[in-house]
């Protein structure tokens, strides 16, 4: 199963994961600055738009280091991993899938705006996600 996900090139799936994850990014300051409504995003749970602004501040904050750790795990930023590292990182990498197939559910479940474009986003960057994750680092 494994071999047909490794066809894929290791950087793209690096690159189309950064990109996904700066449209999201977009997506959060858009919310914070009022450009989007604040119910479109976060399963239209939000109470305030207080409540909203902190938690796509969180969310934020959470993508950017999600970004630094795809840049260095899809060696677009090219780091040296002895096999006891290598394993460490695929091991944490794997274990994040569980996360993000959950993430595509709660978009289906989401709002409008959720279930038309943060779906398919959602479901490309777990695409590429899986791609990384799989990377022999040894």
């Amino acid at each position: 199963m494994l071999a047909w996900i490794r066809k894929f090139n290791l950087k793209k799936a690096g690159y189309i994961s950064v990109s996904i994850g700066l449209f999201t990014i977009i997506v959060h300051i858009l919310v914070i600055t009022g450009v989007l409504p604040y119910l479109w995003v976060n399963g239209g749970r939000s109470e305030s738009f207080e409540v909203a602004k902190q938690t796509s501040i969180s969310s934020i904050i959470i993508l950017l280091i999600s970004i630094v750790i795809t840049l260095i795990a899809s060696q677009i930023i090219p780091i040296k991993f002895n096999k006891f590292w290598g394993i460490v990182v695929s091991v944490f990498l794997i274990a994040l899938l569980p996360l993000s197939f959950i993430g595509i559910i709660q978009q289906l479940l989401g709002t409008v705006f959720e279930k038309c474009v943060m779906s398919l986003v959602t479901i490309i960057g777990f695409i590429a996600a899986v791609r990384i994750a799989f990377e022999k680092r040894w």
